[in-house]
């Protein structure tokens, strides 16, 4: 699939059908995933993959929205440590934009492979670092579900137009 169709194609989806994804289909997402461009290539970005019902359950409990992602049969979560990046000029941690690409990336692959997403950040942290057992000194950047979508009933939001968000020269 040309890069230009898998952008327009990828939306967030909220509900999946049972089924598993292929685990071949599982590792060229990691892949593209892994092979992000990060700060100084530190490539401080991990993955944990949740495929037992009982975990994913708990995800669930933890993002606080038990109505959507109910039947998707996997679910990634992302991390990365605060020290697992550089430092911008203006002092900032450059953690949060390493963590960006990579799950695009993800997110992207996911769409190529004919598969569904939802980036998640609305989740109770702690809630989610307790039940993946993930040290304190990682952040949770993220989750998505994974799984064949099931098409939403009714209108999909437009995008904006390009001359609505796009400025040349000064705002």
């Amino acid at each position: 699939m040309d890069f230009y169709d898998v952008v327009k194609k990828r939306r967030s989806y909220r509900a999946y059908k049972p089924e598993m994804p292929e685990k071949e289909k599982l590792e060229r997402i990691l892949e593209a995933a892994r092979l992000a461009p990060t700060w100084a290539n530190l490539q401080g970005v991990h993955y944990i993959i949740v495929q037992k019902p009982d975990n994913i359950k708990a995800i669930w409990k933890a993002i606080g929205q038990e109505t959507k992602f109910i039947e998707a049969p996997v679910f990634i979560i992302g991390i990365i440590s605060t020290d697992g990046s550089g430092i911008n000029k203006s002092g900032e941690k450059y953690y949060g934009v390493d963590f960006g690409i990579c799950f695009e990336h993800l997110i992207l692959a996911a769409a190529t492979e004919g598969l569904a997403t939802c980036w998640i950040g609305w989740f109770n942290e702690n809630e989610v670092k307790n039940v993946l057992k993930i040290p304190k000194k990682y952040k949770v950047m993220g989750l998505t579900p994974l799984g064949y979508p099931i098409k939403p009933k009714g209108e999909v939001k437009e995008r904006k137009s390009i001359d609505e968000i796009v400025h040349y020269e000064q705002f």
